[in-house]
């Protein structure tokens, strides 16, 4: 396959992932909205959007995903009228909103089909994973390429994972007392058995990515190369491949007592807010308001506002009747189903202005959290 052919086969596989992401966002979201959502952004109006849309396959699809290309496949979808940019009354305006047409809603429906990508995103249909992924394989691919010289003993070897914390992780994994010829001789057996049930092109995808004394990892555009596929959908392939595979590690310990520790948490686990909402919090359960905070803490209000949310999303025992009374949440809600959107100005005027912008967006937050824990 030649550049100009693996090309057209990348814009069309972004521009079907792209629709098929943006379908439920139409007339609530702009443009930019299914674009963090790809690249897995960690704001709180994305976090509430994959939960509120259950977007869940869509979110860090495509960590890398440059802005550039977005923007040049949503041209493509402009160009192609599959969307069209719109306000709130169906004018122009400079951050718009968009709708999908209908020739753009068959194509993304048809290309779906097409990709089989209800098959390669069902592992992620249900909720975010619990585990990194990119830890996941980055550890098997260095405790991959570390066996493998350990068994031709050369230990003099270039890591493939420059991360420090997962160098650590894995010396220390494989220096286990009595642990070392255990990995020798059973991780081969163990990731035969692991990757067996899956699909042939995946397990393909999978060993032709590691690397060992006898063999060089390829690259994702290699992969693509050599498979003849667009490099999105390779590497979509490649995701699905290390869900199913952790998941049955974490289901089967049993089964796989070595590969199993390759889905451990991380040294930091359990981490529920980001660094800045945690200290915020910390100031919430002492009682202050949100001008307080905002003084002690020298950031914005609409900062600690953005916090509140976080925390009402991901905080479940966080007790936030004080900013948002139960009747008032419950008739938000209502508001909210009754209109089918959560667009913030929709849902504020239909309410007359008995309740503030941060309100709603708590008691969506709030919706959401009980969806999760319920």
């Amino acid at each position: 396959m030649n550049k100009q052919s693996m090309d057209a086969q990348e814009r069309d596989f972004l521009c079907t992932v792209a629709l098929n992401t943006m379908l439920p966002l139409a007339n609530e979201r702009t443009l930019q909205a299914g674009f963090h959502i790809l690249r897995g952004r960690k704001a709180n109006q994305t976090m509430q959007d994959v939960h509120l849309y259950r977007l869940y396959p869509y979110y860090r699809l495509f960590p890398r995903l440059a802005r550039e290309e977005w923007e040049q496949t949503v041209s493509v979808l402009l160009m192609r009228d599959y969307i069209c940019e719109i306000d709130a009354d169906g004018q122009r305006r400079s951050k718009p909103s968009f709708v999908v047409t209908e020739a753009g809603r068959l194509y993304a429906h048809e290309r779906f089909a097409i990709y089989d990508l209800h098959k390669w995103l069902e592992p992620f249909a249900q909720a975010l994973p619990t585990h990194s992924l990119d830890v996941f394989w980055q550890r098997l691919h260095l405790l991959v390429q570390s066996v493998s010289h350990m068994l031709a003993k050369e230990m003099n070897f270039y890591p493939v994972v420059r991360d420090r914390h997962v160098q650590t992780w894995v010396k220390r994994l494989i220096g286990e007392q009595g642990k070392r010829e255990e990995w020798k001789q059973h991780l081969a057996e163990e990731l035969f058995r692991l990757w067996e049930p899956l699909p042939e092109v995946v397990q393909r995808l999978l060993v032709e990515q590691l690397s060992g004394t006898a063999q060089v990892g390829k690259t994702l555009g290699q992969l693509a190369l050599q498979h003849g596929a667009a490099p999105s959908f390779v590497q979509v392939q490649l995701r699905y491949g290390l869900a199913v595979s952790m998941e049955r590690v974490q289901r089967e310990k049993s089964e796989f007592p070595l590969l199993s520790r390759l889905a451990e948490a991380k040294d930091e686990p359990g981490v529920v807010l980001t660094e800045s909402a945690a200290r915020t919090y910390t100031l919430v359960q002492r009682g202050l308001p949100k001008e307080e905070i905002a003084r002690i803490r020298r950031i914005k209000e609409s900062t600690v506002e953005d916090h509140l949310v976080e925390i009402a999303l991901r905080c479940p025992d966080w007790d936030c009747s004080e900013l948002l009374p139960k009747e008032l949440a419950e008739r938000i809600i209502a508001v909210s189903e009754q209109l089918g959107t959560s667009r913030l100005r929709i849902i504020k005027d239909h309410l007359e202005g008995n309740a503030s912008y941060l309100q709603i967006r708590l008691a969506l937050a709030r919706r959401l959290e009980g969806r999760q824990h319920g």
